[in-house]
């Protein structure tokens, strides 16, 4: 049955464990005596967005986190849920974080601009035995805690956060071509690589015996009402040539087609997926598959990413 495969879909085993226990509270206490150094808006001056993240990412996001709060608030990022650093999120306006294959030099990495509270952060990290201040392969100071893995440079506007060294070099990531048109107007934008992975596991989750050829997978999402309480979204399925995608249009249909007459009353969540991903008309865009899914609500487009890139 569909609904016997739901569980291994949303809690698989590509999920990553919940190596950073106990980060809403750090967060919380951290951003609430955060420090005011100058140097991090040095070195990243000129940079925004993705050229702030690392090469090498599975998963690349970013967001105007206050008309997209309804999706970040249930969003699981590294193991971590949006409303587990509801304070964090409330003095951010844009975040912009990756997530990286584990294990590796490191599994994320974050950054965000917004209205920091200053004037106690360096007292706090001095005096704390959790902390030790360390130098960044840039020459810049941060702070690691040990017990929780995190490494946070605050300034009262950016704060970078990841579980190595928090500095990126320059460049930065070098983002898909098909990006900045796809980002005009949205709210939050970003791209899986590798998602063959978790496409073909929730296709198999609805038992239609067919693969998704997708090298990456382009999302955006845009308002669909003036309050940010419902959204539309598009994802862009990349394929190596036309013909897979070509393919990949008719993969879809078929999977309309099957799962036409399924009853998802007993399966709230297996129908918000399914009305995302399978009841909508795909077409092709040269080597790419294009599907934009109906109106729907932050919990909703939160659960498709979260199926989708199950980190």
């Amino acid at each position: 049955m569909v609904y016997q495969n739901y569980q291994s879909l949303i809690c698989g085993p590509r999920r990553k464990p919940l190596r950073f226990a106990g980060y809403g509270l750090f967060l919380a206490l951290l951003f609430s005596c955060a420090s005011t150094p100058s140097a991090p808006e040095t070195f990243y001056a000129g940079r925004s967005g993705f050229a702030l993240m690392a090469e090498g990412a599975d998963l690349y996001i970013t967001a105007e986190v206050q008309s997209s709060r309804p999706i970040l608030d249930s969003l699981v990022l590294g193991g971590l849920k949006g409303s587990e650093i509801k304070s964090f999120l409330d003095m951010s306006d844009t975040l912009t974080a990756a997530i990286f294959p584990f294990p590796g030099e490191r599994y994320f990495c974050a950054a965000a601009s917004g209205r920091f509270p200053s004037g106690r952060g360096g007292f706090f990290f001095s005096t704390s035995k959790d902390w030790e201040k360390r130098t960044s392969s840039s020459g810049m100071s941060y702070w690691y805690s040990p017990q929780s893995r995190l490494s946070i440079s605050l300034t009262s506007r950016f704060a970078c956060l990841s579980d190595a060294d928090p500095f990126i070099p320059p460049p930065g990531v070098q983002i898909p071509e098909a990006l900045p048109a796809l980002q005009r107007g949205s709210v939050l934008s970003g791209w899986v690589n590798n998602p063959a992975q978790a496409l073909n596991r929730i296709i198999a989750a609805f038992e239609v015996p067919i693969e998704i050829p997708a090298d990456r997978l382009l999302f955006a999402v845009y308002p669909a009402d003036k309050r940010n309480e419902k959204y539309n979204a598009v994802l862009r399925f990349e394929t190596p040539t036309p013909t897979q995608a070509a393919a990949l249009v008719r993969i879809f249909m078929l999977a309309k087609l099957g799962l036409a007459l399924t009853d998802f009353s007993e399966n709230k969540d297996m129908k918000t997926l399914a009305e995302a991903l399978f009841f909508q008309t795909p077409r092709q865009d040269g080597s790419a598959l294009i599907l934009t899914t109906g109106t729907m609500n932050g919990s909703g487009l939160a659960l498709l990413f979260n199926t989708i890139s199950v980190y």
